[in-house]
């Protein structure tokens, strides 16, 4: 599955607007907040104001006994009457006007003029027009029972939205006369006043500039991320874009790469570390070509004089056994004359000793001549259709005299005719050598165990001994030339160490393969395999 990645500019960008929208949004949000707070606090101060203007006007008619006005005046029509104070004077009748009447007129005045208006309630009013609404009546409750000096609330009305304010009227000494209280209600709550001021402006002054906090916030916002994601772009990932550029001209072989980073900061200092290191790598690679070309021509000259004296060898190994096999051949026909002759049994004795060391060194010049052969690749191959099974059982009736004298059994079990191309010769060779090797390996009593398996292009051989095994670290070094690693805790003679560096030869140059397998203390398995036809 391949991972998503991200490059370094969009993180920078996600970043910034990570970071700028929340903390530029909760400024404005609150900002907008504290204007509509502004506001609101503004609509309150403003009733608080004219409602104390208002009992201060009826705290001086109250002061003054009531105002006289003429009654045939503009400023005295739509009035009830509820006391009959006239003043007849020479310019005509007067009627005393009470602290209620007066906040009436004006709040007529002011309702016409649609700047405000306010009223008067009451629990019990003498003037019906005082009855209080259901807010009023609830306002004036509180005022009674928990003695909180204001109230307020938005109400809309005949399709406009006012703000509602209500503060206590509290009793007065001469408040009692006209509403015929006793002295016992004194500063107690007598009703309440009401000022009902529009708001629609004002709200929709609030919106407005809402509105236009957050056109600008948002503006501001787009502003600063991209003046942000510029200035990154600018200082930051385009220098760093042509750091990777010229790290990808290195890694492709180009050391002249140079980057050119103008900013005047880390990055530039960068740069220019960059630039170092790309020339000292530069000096390096030629300073290295040149100790690979020296090297290269000693080791060609090495390696010809290698193969001069290995040609020198081989050809003094060829020829110092083909030269020995005459001598030893004479020597071999002597020894057979003298044992026909020779009847003293410690002369003969003698000849056996002789013999057998003759034999070791007749299979020693023998080795080193097929080795020889195959080294220098002139190793002569006949390949023919054989019997593998019959080949398998010939070698083991040649052997089973070694294995008698030995003690050690054979078992072959011959499955059927297995036909195979193959050199005759060379791998009743390489099955003599193994069976030998499992056979001098092996302890008395023990069982040695013949194996062919076979699939369509191959058959494997194996030859299984109960030895005491082969140490891991020797598996991979029993088929080298002269390698001569006796099997774990048997103390036996190495010999040459040719016979399985020869049957790898001969096993590969039927196209197959030749291994081991050990297990320490139990056994040791040989096997190789050949191809059933070649192509």
């Amino acid at each position: 599955m391949k991972k998503f990645r991200i490059s370094l500019q969009w993180k920078f960008f996600l970043s910034i607007v990570a970071i700028i929208i929340p903390v530029l949004g909760i400024i404005f949000t609150w900002a907008g907040l504290q204007s509509g707070k502004q506001a609101n606090d503004q609509v309150v101060n403003q009733a608080r104001i004219l409602s104390r203007q208002i009992i201060l006007t009826r705290q001086w008619v109250t002061d003054c006994g009531g105002v006289f006005v003429n009654r045939q005046s503009p400023g005295a029509r739509d009035v009830m009457y509820l006391f009959d104070d006239t003043l007849q004077t020479s310019r005509g009748a007067y009627q005393r006007f009470t602290p209620s009447m007066v906040t009436r007129k004006l709040s007529q005045y002011s309702t016409r003029q649609d700047l405000y208006r306010f009223r008067l309630a009451g629990l019990n009013p003498l003037n019906p027009e005082n009855e209080p609404d259901s807010f009023e009546r609830e306002a004036l409750n509180l005022f009674r029972t928990k003695g909180i000096k204001e109230t307020f609330r938005l109400e809309r009305s005949q399709g406009k939205q006012y703000f509602q304010y209500m503060v206590p009227l509290y009793m007065e000494q001469k408040c009692l006369k006209c509403h015929n209280r006793k002295m016992d209600a004194l500063n107690s709550i007598g009703g309440g006043l009401s000022v009902f001021l529009p708001v629609d402006e004002m709200l929709s002054t609030t919106r407005r500039n809402h509105l236009k906090l957050a056109v600008a916030g948002t503006t501001l916002i787009f502003i600063t991320i991209f003046s942000l994601f510029f200035l990154t772009r600018r200082f930051v990932i385009k220098p760093l874009k042509k750091l990777e550029d010229m790290t990808d001209e290195i890694s492709r072989g180009n050391l002249d790469a140079r980057v050119q980073i103008k900013t005047g900061d880390e990055l530039e200092k960068l740069g220019q570390h960059f630039n170092g290191m790309a020339q000292s790598l530069s000096r390096g690679r030629s300073h290295m070509e040149e100790k690979i070309v020296q090297a290269t021509k000693e080791l060609s000259d090495a390696n010809r004089e290698l193969q001069t004296l290995d040609k020198l060898k081989s050809d003094f190994l060829a020829n110092m056994s083909h030269e020995l096999r005459t001598p030893l051949t004479v020597v071999r026909g002597g020894i057979d004359y003298l044992n026909r002759t020779i009847k003293k049994e410690d002369n003969r004795n003698y000849l056996e000793i002789i013999d057998k060391n003759l034999a070791r060194l007749i299979h020693l010049v023998s080795d080193l001549f097929d080795f020889t052969k195959i080294e220098a690749r002139t190793i002569e191959w006949s390949f023919d259709q054989v019997n593998l099974s019959v080949l398998i059982g010939e070698v083991v009736e040649i052997i089973s005299p070694l294995s008698i004298d030995k003690n050690v059994a054979i078992t072959y079990e011959n499955p059927r005719d297995i036909l195979v191309e193959l050199d005759l010769e060379r791998i009743e060779q390489v099955l003599v050598n193994l069976i030998e090797n499992a056979i001098k390996f092996s302890d008395s009593g023990t069982e040695i165990k013949i194996k062919v398996e076979e699939d369509p292009a191959y058959v494997t051989v194996a030859v299984r001994d109960q030895g005491m095994g082969i140490s891991a670290e020797n598996l991979n070094t029993i088929f080298d030339k002269f390698s001569t690693v006796p099997s774990a805790g048997v103390n036996k003679p190495e010999g040459t160490g040719l016979g399985l560096a020869i049957c790898r030869a001969i096993v590969e140059g039927h196209d197959g393969r030749i291994w081991a397998e050990s297990v320490e203390g139990e056994s040791s398995t040989f096997y190789f395999t050949l191809l059933k036809k070649r192509p």
